[in-house]
Parts: structure tokens; sequence; C-alpha cells
């Protein structure tokens, strides 16, 4: 069993081998063109996750061990999820709203998105270990490493949201759901490292822990790999009809 530094360092090792930036899907949206079909898709999917969020937090908020200190962040974290009064903005999915919002889609439009295969899988995923005290260490490493720690990753210098082109015309009021959380969440990684390295008493539960943020990661991919196949058959179908 590693020590508790050594072990916390291995999942932050973990968490930054597995970018998803490097997928060919955000490359492509990355491009100096308007492509408004793909990157509401992204967008649209995306809030699909943002829907769940709030019930993650408040999954391992309910099933912390008695850590005052980290249940408070829980609880701090949650609040700020759910209000946005911590950051003096909205709650978070009022903000992901926003940002859809001003690409177009309509909120009847919103409503009516299901998600995709890979999106479930990845909702569903994460659901499965918050729910469950024994696995609250794989609840954390997946939540609040793995999934906290995508908001971070960067490319040349830019975060996800700063790969978007120009051409949008996004302001940065449309922006502020991607803003807040690349502040917010150098935080929430830092106490999602500082808590599983802690609450992972034996071998078997660091084991899981790394695992468990291996296999978020490899979920975040498969959910840009669904997207890839949806984008690609609504070409192939425009294609067909023109």
């Amino acid at each position: 069993m590693l020590g508790r530094n050594d072990f916390r360092e291995k999942l932050k090792t973990e968490l930054s081998s597995r970018l998803t930036l490097d997928h060919p899907l955000i490359q492509e949206a990355a491009l100096p063109q308007k492509n408004l079909p793909l990157l509401r898709l992204m967008a649209t999917q995306g809030y699909q996750l943002t829907k769940v969020f709030a019930r993650y937090i408040g999954g391992l908020y309910f099933h912390c061990p008695p850590l005052p200190r980290y249940s408070a962040r829980l609880a701090h974290n949650l609040y700020e999820e759910e209000t946005g009064r911590i950051s003096k903005t909205a709650g978070h999915l009022q903000l992901m709203q926003r940002f859809i919002f001003a690409l177009g889609v309509t909120p009847e439009e919103l409503e009516a998105v299901e998600p995709l295969p890979e999106t479930r899988e990845l909702i569903d995923y994460r659901m499965r270990w918050v729910s469950d005290p024994a696995s609250f260490h794989r609840g954390a490493a997946a939540v609040m490493i793995a999934s906290e720690g995508q908001n971070l990753e960067q490319r040349a210098g830019k975060m996800r949201h700063q790969m978007f082109p120009e051409v949008y015309g996004l302001t940065e009021k449309d922006l502020i759901f991607f803003t807040v959380h690349a502040a917010e969440d150098v935080y929430h990684v830092k106490e999602g490292l500082d808590l599983v390295s802690l609450v992972c008493t034996t071998e078997q539960m660091q084991q899981e822990a790394v695992e468990t943020i291996h296999e978020t990661c490899d979920r975040f991919w498969w959910f840009y790999d669904g997207l890839q196949r949806s984008y690609e058959s609504q070409e192939l179908s425009a294609t067909a009809v023109n």
C-alpha cells in the first residue's frame, strides 16, 4: 500500500495521462470556421451531464464519512452548483442553458434532446458509485477528480471553451459556465485528491480509486465517440437529402 502522499501523486498522474482534448471531435470543433451543428450537438449532450451533476455531489455529501472539513466542502460545492450565489452568477444548469441558447437552440429543442447511449453510460457509471456508501472512494474519484478535472485540461495554453472559434460570436456572459468551472474546479480537484487519498485505507481501495479515474476518463472519451458517430450520421443524412 502506498503512503498517502505517494498515492495522491498517483491519482494526479492518472488524471493527467487521460486527456480528452486529444479527441478528434474536439480538434474538429476547434477549426477556424463556423460549425454550429457540431457545437450544438456537443452542448446539448453536455447539458445531459450537467443536469445530473448536483445529484452526484449530493450523493457524496450524504455518504461522506465523518470528516467535517470535507463534508462542509461538499455542501459548499452543492450550494454553488444549485444557486451560483458563491460565484455571484446563477445556478450552473442555468449558466449552461445560457450558453446553449446563445448557439440558437430553443428551450423546446433542448427539452426534447435525449442522451446518446455513451452519454447515458457516463451518467450511469458515476451514479452507481455515488449511490453506495461502500463505494464512496470510487464516487469521489469519479466525480471530484476525473470529472471536475475535465474542466482543467489545456492544449496550447487554452482550455476547452477557449478553443471555440471566435466566429460563433459568443460573449463572456455566454461562456460564464466554463469560466466559473475553470476557477472553481482547481479547488474541487485538489479537495478530491486530498479526500480520496485520505479515505483509501487499503491497497485494494487505492487500486479501485485509480481504476475509477481511468474508467471515468475512458467514458468521457466514449462520450465524444458517441458525439462523433451522431454527427457523422447527421452529415450523411444531410448529404443524402441534398
